[in-house]
């Protein structure tokens, strides 16, 4: 056992007046301490961790499973894990520790690793005792610390130990609402920072919501640069020096061969007239012939991978296919760039934090006539000038050369990009409600459609898919004659016809005949539980739906009655539906929109007032009386 451990595990777990009585599983504590070292001009840099756990149940068990995770900048050491039993004084020591890698379905490689295993015998009143090293080989990924975790903590630590001849930067993040002391002791060779905080209330991730890190109270650290030979030189002290570590590194990128790349990229354009013909013309040959595979492996997760063997292994990651498009375009004589980015689940800003946590993507930045397109062929069905759903409003790192940068901001896509256009005929057949219906899908709308469907579809036949993902009139709806046209990336719109018959739809009473024109009930169940909802609603894109449904009036009939105009009109969000009757037919038109990607929780109210009016809407019924 390290000296450090015994430290830590002899911290008097004083001052805890939070009553965390109702939960299942707490943290006594989890410390943290860092050591850099600098020898020359090699860091050498050694974490710390201590972790002590309680069952206060035994209804949750599985918080016994751990897992440390690391990379290949990282290596994990001297891991020691038992379970104790307080009212016995005995442990049993954790005998089985495997080593795992990452894996997902659209990796190709990573190595990032982890250590699993499980606490024995654990029942309630048991402890959970966790020690381990991190040794970090890069400075450039000191990481950061959370505060607070998935449950409660009763004592949370961080301290950092460094050299005087260095300078270590941090930024706190959603620390506003929790006591953190903070302290700075002086040694002769070092300084140490030490965060303290006690009694963190856990932090649970909510369905639909921003990422955990928009919300968890945490810490990010920095080197802000070190002096060497009277010589101050920087790591991550502010964005040149972020952009420059950056540079070197595409620096390393291959260039081999890429005359074959030149002549693929002239083939593709010889007929393009003008640039954004023929930047179209490449952007759309890189998503339908280089498949998205991530890959990461030490330094290979930062530089990309040649233009030449993208083109030859037909696959890439985010690097390759942005390192792809960028040597394409400008042998074509477009002005194209590489570009870092974060996406949606990164909180962070270039200018607060000039660290690599910022960003986990890349991609290429074309400006043509004044225009600035963002392009991102790992997202294989978003359409030319549409940057990828996910990159909305976040802020670009735009590489111009080796030692010049812009910072621009990807706009949020406009509702009207990504509208669904549905033309619905309606009749009444023998009590059955017949339907024949169009859809025309645009933008992320598309996008979204194509990518469920060949990644969830799975073993469901085309009306089980379209029951499930549709939801049209009832449980009893069935889909008869679907077809689907321009399933691609191109900006033409996605068709989807189908047939629908629905029975038990109507109500009839007496004479008359009770029929909801809504069959599409878009977002009727998307209230928000104020009570049980802690964090902001996330909505992926701004969208449009347009409805047009035209019902034939049966012969014996007439209409006695058609509901009013009903609307809800804000900024961010709303809907109008109208009625007209003509005599033979009634025609409902239907617009929803949705202009925000987040509804905070200060706006939670107004949101359910508009889907409360909106399903008020919905439950409006013709009513048809026979002659």
């Amino acid at each position: 056992m390290s000296k450090y451990f015994l430290l830590f595990f002899l911290w008097p777990l004083i001052g805890f007046s939070q009553d965390f009585s109702e939960e299942d599983f707490i943290y006594l504590k989890r410390h943290e301490h860092i050591k850099i070292n600098l020898n020359d001009r090699k860091f050498n840099i050694v974490q710390n961790t201590v972790e002590q756990g309680k069952f206060l149940t035994s209804k949750k068990l599985f918080y016994a499973n751990e897992t440390i995770g690391y990379s290949g900048f990282s290596k994990i050491e001297d891991i020691e894990a038992f379970t104790y039993f307080p009212e016995t004084d005995k442990k049993i020591d954790v005998d089985y520790i495997e080593t795992q890698q990452e894996f997902d379905v659209m990796v190709f490689y990573s190595d990032d690793e982890y250590k699993k295993f499980t606490f024995p015998a654990v029942t309630k009143g048991a402890e959970t005792h966790l020690s381990y090293k991190r040794i970090i080989s890069e400075p450039h990924f000191l990481g950061g610390y959370n505060f607070a975790t998935y449950v409660p903590t009763k004592s949370a630590q961080l301290s950092v130990e460094f050299p005087k001849n260095v300078e270590l930067g941090f930024t706190q993040f959603n620390t506003d609402n929790i006591d953190i002391k903070f302290s700075k002791e002086e040694t002769k060779d070092s300084f140490i920072y030490t965060w303290n905080t006690i009694n963190t209330e856990g932090y649970q991730n909510q369905e639909d919501s921003e990422a955990v890190m928009y919300y968890l109270p945490h810490i990010i650290l920095y080197i802000k640069n070190y002096t060497y030979k009277n010589e101050k030189i920087g790591v991550s002290g502010s964005l040149d020096d972020l952009y420059r570590w950056y540079v070197s590194l595409v620096q390393q990128t291959d260039k081999n061969d890429l005359k074959k790349v030149y002549k693929i990229a002239d083939d593709i354009t010889n007929n393009k007239s003008t640039k954004k013909a023929k930047a179209k013309a490449i952007f759309e040959w890189v998503q339908n012939n280089i498949n998205y595979i991530a890959f990461g492996d030490g330094y290979g997760g930062f530089i990309p991978a040649g233009a030449a063997a993208t083109c030859d292994s037909r696959y890439g990651d985010c690097k390759a296919m942005s390192n792809l498009l960028y040597e394409m375009l400008n042998h074509v004589g477009i002005e194209a760039y590489r570009t870092w980015i974060g996406s949606r689940n990164k909180p962070y800003s270039y200018f607060e934090l000039p660290t690599t946590s910022v960003d986990d993507h890349m991609i290429t930045t074309a400006i043509i006539e004044n225009d600035t397109i963002f392009l991102d062929a790992t997202d294989s069905y978003v359409p030319f000038g549409m940057p990828s759903a996910f990159i909305q409003t976040k802020e670009a790192l735009m590489g111009i050369d080796d030692t010049t940068y812009k910072v621009l901001k990807v706009p949020a896509q406009s509702a009207e990009l990504s509208n669904t256009e549905t033309v619905t005929s309606m009749s009444l057949e023998d009590g059955i409600v017949k339907v024949q219906e169009k859809r025309l899908l645009t933008g992320y709308d598309k996008v979204e459609f194509i990518s469920d469907y060949t990644y969830k579809k799975d073993s469901k036949t085309e009306e089980e898919y379209l029951n499930t993902t549709l939801a049209l009139g009832n449980n009893k709806t069935k889909y008869n004659n679907i077809t689907k046209a321009n399933f691609d990336n191109t900006s033409t719109p996605l068709e989807l016809s189908y047939d629908l018959e629905i029975d038990s739809y109507t109500r009839n009473i007496g004479n008359k005949i009770y029929l909801n024109l809504n069959i599409d009930r878009t977002l009727s169940k998307s209230s928000i539980d104020i009570k049980e909802r802690k964090f902001s609603k996330k909505i992926d894109y701004h969208f449009k739906k347009s409805f047009s449904t035209t019902f034939e009036i049966p012969e014996g009939y007439k209409v006695s009655y058609i509901p009013e105009e009903m609307a809800y009109a804000d900024p961010n969000y709303g809907f109008q539906i109208d009625y007209i009757d003509d005599g033979k037919t009634i025609t409902q038109t239907k617009t929803i929109y949705v202009k925000t990607l987040s509804i905070k929780k200060d706006g939670f109210e107004k949101w359910n007032d508009f889907i409360k009016n909106l399903r008020k809407a919905y439950k409006k019924s013709i009513i048809l009386e026979q002659q």
